[in-house]
Parts: C-alpha cells; sequence; structure tokens
C-alpha cells in the first residue's frame, strides 16, 4: 500500500502552523510524517487532540500516521470523525474513498471518489483512487480513462499501470 502513503503525506501539506500548543503538537506531529515515524506522530496528534477533542486537521494527521502504520480502519475513524466537522473538505473525503479502498469496500470508495470529482473533476488524488478502485473491481476502460487524466494532470502514473489491465481476464 505505498500508495496510500505517498496520498498521507501529500494531503497532510494542510497546515498545523501556529505557536499554540495545539498548533505545536499538530506541527510536531507532521514532522514525524515527514520522516516516516509513524508511531511517534500518533503520539503527537494523540496530545494534540487532548488539547482540542475533535479537531479535524489534527484527525486527518493521526489518520495519516495510521495509514502508515497499515491500520486503515481505525484511520477511516479518525477521517469520518473529521468530516463530521468539516464536511464539504475534499481532501479528506478523498482520503475517505482511499481508505475504503484499502479496507475492500470498493462500491463504497467509488461513491466517495466520484462524490468528490463530481465537485472537483481534476482532483488527481481522486482520479488516481477511483482508477485503482476501478481496477480492484475490473472494470478496465474505466480505470484507463482515470489514470490518463491523472497523468495528463501531471500524476506520475507507472506505465506499468497502463498495461494492467490485459492481465486481468
Amino acid at each position: 500500500m505505498r500508495f496510500l502513503s505517498l496520498l498521507a503525506a501529500l494531503w497532510m501539506l494542510q497546515s498545523c502552523a501556529g505557536s499554540t500548543p495545539l498548533q505545536q503538537r499538530c506541527a510536531e506531529g507532521h514532522r514525524h510524517l515527514d520522516d516516516q515515524q509513524w508511531d511517534r506522530a500518533e503520539r503527537s496528534y494523540d496530545r494534540a487532540l487532548k488539547l482540542s477533542p475533535g479537531y479535524g486537521p489534527a484527525l486527518v494527521g493521526r489518520a495519516s500516521a495510521r495509514i502508515g502504520l497499515n491500520r486503515y480502519a481505525e484511520a477511516l475513524s479518525d477521517v469520518d470523525a473529521a468530516l463530521a466537522g468539516s464536511p464539504d473538505r475534499l481532501e479528506w473525503r478523498s482520503r475517505r474513498g482511499v481508505l475504503l479502498h484499502a479496507l475492500g469496500r470498493y462500491e463504497e470508495a467509488l461513491v466517495e471518489l466520484d462524490r468528490v470529482l463530481a465537485r472537483s473533476p481534476n482532483h488527481a488524488a481522486s482520479l488516481t483512487g477511483r482508477a485503482m478502485t476501478y481496477l480492484r473491481l475490473k472494470r478496465c476502460p474505466e480505470a484507463m480513462r482515470d489514470l490518463r487524466r491523472a497523468r495528463r494532470l501531471g500524476v506520475p502514473i507507472p506505465d506499468s499501470w497502463l498495461q494492467t489491465c490485459p492481465d486481468l481476464k
């Protein structure tokens, strides 16, 4: 699931910058994510959440750490909690779709990713996530369409991904 780790790093470009104790804990968690120190990142975000339970960026940060620890169900719970407070955050909703994919809940993943793409048709992470989901469902034409579109948007799609469908017979 290297794909999930890469997406987690991209998603954590959200800022927790600032000088309050909450922001400091979030920034500390972000540094640990950058260093792929998943356990430390999780602990930093836990400390942030003790200061402000339900704080969306800390929940999503902890979800990123849990993705790195391959604890996808817990990560999904964190993202769901973050979305409860900010249901229109497309990055968080996209992450939810990718986590549903990781949990093998492909049809639910498609619904979530389609929801993001309806509002932001060039959302690269959602296009890539939806393509991976289509591949799992052996829906090659849709997968190839999304992979090519993501590549045109600058997503580094390996050629091997574009040659996957003939192997899905």
